[in-house]
């Protein structure tokens, strides 16, 4: 495969069909075609150093993600879901690999109206389990009690 980024001339000095890469200078000279050894070490600097600003932006707008959210709410959270699948892990008899397909929503459970409608819910995700499930039930909703909703980030508008 050859890519031609530095206009017609480069890829005409390319020649033959081997593979070949032309970059274009950033002041539009050159074409890439043979200047002199500075100029491409220059251009790879020039490279490397936009490379490092734009991975130094994206670690910059990561770190905003994770702000918008409340941290001590997202560790109960994180805490909560490993709890859970320890315990289902317990009911079902086997590892987390070879696990039944159970999914347990939290904010599901948390949208319920009471506590009796979480119990139905996590009753009905659970039926297929042949271990009593009653005190895990009891756990959880224990658990969950005093849990917000957590919702997604909100978009700043520029």
């Amino acid at each position: 495969m050859s890519v031609a980024t530095g206009g017609s001339e480069a890829a005409a000095a390319g020649g033959g069909g081997g593979n070949r890469v032309f970059f274009q200078s950033p002041r539009g000279g050159g074409g890439g075609s043979g200047g002199s050894s500075g100029s491409a070490a220059r251009e790879d600097s020039v490279s490397a150093a936009a490379a490092v600003v734009q991975v130094q932006q994206r670690r910059h707008q990561q770190g905003k993600v994770t702000v918008k959210y409340d941290r001590k709410e997202l560790r109960k959270r994180l805490v909560l879901e490993e709890w859970i699948v320890e315990q289902l892990g317990q009911l079902y008899g086997c590892e987390e690999e070879e696990m039944p397909e159970v999914e347990i929503d939290i904010d599901d459970l948390l949208d319920a109206a009471n506590e009796e409608e979480r119990a139905l819910k996590l009753q009905e995700t659970l039926v297929d389990c042949y271990k009593p499930t009653e005190e895990f039930i009891k756990e959880l909703l224990a658990r969950i009690r005093g849990m917000r909703k957590l919702s997604p980030p909100q978009k700043k508008s520029i």
